[in-house]
């Protein structure tokens, strides 16, 4: 009977204990997801101390938690104290290891502490998995300076394709873009220099240069040239008629461009930028019908084509169709936020629309953008031919 009772008494005592610890685990996590609220917003209130302190809490609770150690790291490691962060980073792979930003951030620890063999191979491994925009930039970044140094540009390419789609505003990721396409025109210019110094394309790319530098003239000389030497060579049509407007609007000027534009049409007849060109020439010339049918013909050809986009609005205004010039304008700007002549033109029709405050915002937006041309010049804004044309027609 003694031994049935112990039995009994034990059995109730492992019932009670089982009882609570399973009101304990619901209790544990409530209490972790409660540190986890009050470090996001320590975070939002740039107390990185009060959230270190609730990420520790959560670990007081559950040693074993390894998101709790890796925003630890997070931390330290946004406070430039890339020693501490990898510790904490370590510590929450080996309890998690496929935790793949923390995996990025310790490779970024490991780049910053001069391992970067480690590093390099850590990073190559989690960039795939990153989902975070933040991380995945800094580690991509990381990634296209280690490929470049090895000399290998298609996974440098390759990594850069990724950050430009997820991070398309990140002016670093832009930079990168730039210097790396600089880099691999300067080394085809060279090449090209070394291999036909007197070529069709060796002229081309030295008109090109003087287009750059704003000598008009010289570049008209050289694209000539080039075509001389081969008269199918591809683009310098385009370009020698694009150089043609850039230095004289005058009637003889439009009429010479106007036949470098259709010659580039014979030989691509896909080729919407010179279709766009006819455009604009024919619009200019007062020739409407002529020029709602390239301007139609080219939207045919590339919809995503801003410039076409604005030329079939403006023959639409000037015909007093508002709402399908409207339409066209807006999908120009959503093209090309940076093109002044889409914010120009949709400036006016807001204002013959009565749209007042639009049309305002439209404005503006037009005058920041002509003043970063203006200021920054033919360097980069190599043609601004759109600008010449806005100019020299009646909006």
């Amino acid at each position: 009977m003694r031994k049935f009772r112990a039995i009994s008494s034990l059995l109730a005592f492992l019932l009670a204990q089982a009882q609570s610890f399973a009101q304990s685990v619901p209790n544990r996590e409530s209490e972790i997801q409660m540190h986890n609220a009050r470090a996001a917003q320590a975070l939002q209130e740039r107390n990185p101390d009060l959230a270190v302190h609730e990420y520790e809490a959560i670990l007081a609770l559950d040693p074993s938690n390894a998101e709790a150690q890796g925003n630890i790291g997070v931390v330290a490691f946004v406070r430039g104290n890339c020693a501490e962060a990898r510790k904490h980073f370590t510590r929450a792979l080996a309890l998690k290891p496929a935790l793949w930003k923390a995996q990025a951030m310790l490779g970024l620890c490991e780049q910053s502490l001069g391992d970067t063999a480690k590093a390099q191979a850590r990073m190559k491994r989690a960039f795939p998995h990153l989902h975070d925009v933040k991380v995945q930039t800094l580690v991509g970044l990381s990634l296209i300076e280690f490929s470049y140094q090895e000399g290998n540009r298609d996974q440098a390419l390759q990594v850069l394709g990724v950050l430009q789609q997820s991070d398309p505003a990140n002016i670093d990721v832009s930079y990168t873009a730039y210097r790396i396409y600089s880099d691999l025109a300067a080394q085809a210019r060279d090449r090209i220099a070394l291999l036909r110094p007197d070529s069709a394309r060796m002229h081309q790319i030295l008109a090109q240069h003087f287009v750059n530098e704003g000598n008009i003239k010289a570049a008209i000389e050289q694209y000539r040239e080039a075509l001389r030497i081969d008269p199918r060579v591809s683009g310098a049509h385009f370009e020698l008629g694009e150089a043609i407007l850039q230095d004289s609007l005058k009637t003889d000027s439009q009429d010479e461009a106007r036949k470098e534009f259709e010659s580039a049409l014979q030989q691509n007849p896909n080729d919407e930028k010179a279709e766009c060109w006819l455009g604009a020439l024919a619009f200019l010339q007062g020739r409407t019908d002529d020029a709602l049918r390239q301007y139609t013909h080219a939207l045919e050809l590339n919809p995503q084509d801003a410039s076409a986009q604005v030329g079939v609005a403006k023959v639409q205004i000037s015909l007093g169709y508002q709402k399908q010039a409207l339409e066209h304008l807006l999908d120009a700007v959503r093209i090309d936020p940076s093109s002044s002549n889409a914010h120009f033109r949709l400036s006016q029709l807001y204002r013959q629309m009565n749209r007042t405050a639009d049309a305002d915002r439209e404005t503006a937006i037009f005058k920041s953008l002509r003043e970063t041309e203006e200021r920054f010049g033919a360097t980069f804004y190599k043609s601004s031919l759109d600008s010449q044309m806005l100019d020299a027609q009646t909006p």
